[in-house]
This record gives structure tokens, C-alpha cells and sequence, in this order.
């Protein structure tokens, strides 16, 4: 049953996940009272739930990567010389990830932060055809927006040499925070 699901999903893979995200809430809402009865419809109904974050979890991602493309791979690159063993130290050094990059980066990623996030919310909305999910999909999104920037914010703590400029970043986390609570 979910398997055609998915492979109708494919036939847009632009829209695929927001496909899943409504098909799997619609399910889940139809079995919910049911599933608590039928036993054999309970294992049905939590893999829907499972496909249901999933699919949000992809989406969400896509539209806050979307957003906030290049603090993205500022923070995949800090990541990469990571996991290739590079010397936290080091990373300062390195081409495009220096301190002025990181300015560089932080400062366009302040500047409209709250354009940004509105421009997430419009999105959200409009490719929902289903208002009842956009609540708890901005919600899911608030949560993951906090959560990137938490990383960001770990990601540059083991870079010590960066500590001057993380002010810059402390600010921006703080900003996106009150930004996003605040919003809808």
C-alpha cells in the first residue's frame, strides 16, 4: 500500500515529499481512532507516522537549505576537513574558510534573516493544499532551524581561532531565534 504511494510520489519529485506529507497525515487521520482497536491497523498507522516525519524532516531540510544555502556548505566544508582528520586549528587556514570568509558568511546570512524566514513560511504554505498541516509543520521547521544553528555554533567552538568573530554568530543565533518564535 505505501509502496504505490511512494512511487506516485516520484512522479513529481519536486513535490514528492509534500505528496507524502498529506497522503500520510489524511491515513493517519482516517485510522487514528480505528488503530487504537484493530491491532493489525496500529502497525499500518506507525509506519505511516515513520514515512510522515520522514517526509517532513526532508522537506523541512530542503527548505531551510534553500534559505540558508551558504552558511550550509561553510558549515559542510568545516565539516569535511573534520571527519578527513584536518586539525581544528588548521581550518582557519584554510581557502575560503578563513575568518574573513566567516564574516563574510555570517553577515550575509544576518542580513534579511527575517525575509529568510518569512520566505520559509510562504513556501510552507504554499505547497501545502492542506492548512491543518502548516501549524505543526512550522513548528517541526522552528525545530529545525534551532537545531542547524546549534551545530553551526558547535562546529565553530572547536574552531578556537575563531572565537573573535563567533559574537557575530551569537548575535545571528539570537536574532533567528526571537525571529522565528516570534513568527505565525
Amino acid at each position: 500500500m505505501f509502496v504505490t504511494l511512494e512511487k506516485n510520489a516520484q512522479a513529481d519529485p519536486k513535490y514528492a515529499d509534500v505528496f507524502l506529507i498529506e497522503n500520510y497525515a489524511a491515513f493517519q487521520n482516517s485510522l487514528y481512532d480505528l488503530a487504537n482497536v484493530v491491532p493489525t491497523l496500529a502497525k499500518f498507522y506507525h509506519q505511516a507516522s515513520e514515512a510522515y516525519e520522514q517526509a517532513c524532516t526532508r522537506h523541512i531540510s530542503m527548505i531551510i537549505y534553500y534559505q540558508f544555502e551558504r552558511l550550509f556548505q561553510f558549515a559542510r566544508r568545516i565539516e569535511d576537513l573534520i571527519l578527513n582528520n584536518v586539525a581544528p586549528e588548521e581550518i582557519p587556514f584554510q581557502v575560503g574558510l578563513s575568518k574573513v570568509d566567516l564574516r563574510k558568511t555570517l553577515k550575509s546570512s544576518l542580513s534579511g534573516v527575517d525575509k529568510s524566514i518569512a520566505a520559509m513560511y510562504k513556501k510552507l504554505q504554499k505547497n501545502l493544499t492542506s492548512e491543518e498541516l502548516l501549524p505543526s509543520l512550522w513548528d517541526k521547521c522552528k525545530v529545525c532551524c534551532s537545531d542547524f544553528y546549534s551545530n553551526i555554533k558547535s562546529l565553530l567552538v572547536k574552531v578556537v581561532i575563531w572565537v573573535v568573530v563567533f559574537t557575530s554568530y551569537t548575535i545571528l543565533y539570537h536574532s533567528i531565534i526571537i525571529i522565528i518564535s516570534s513568527s505565525r
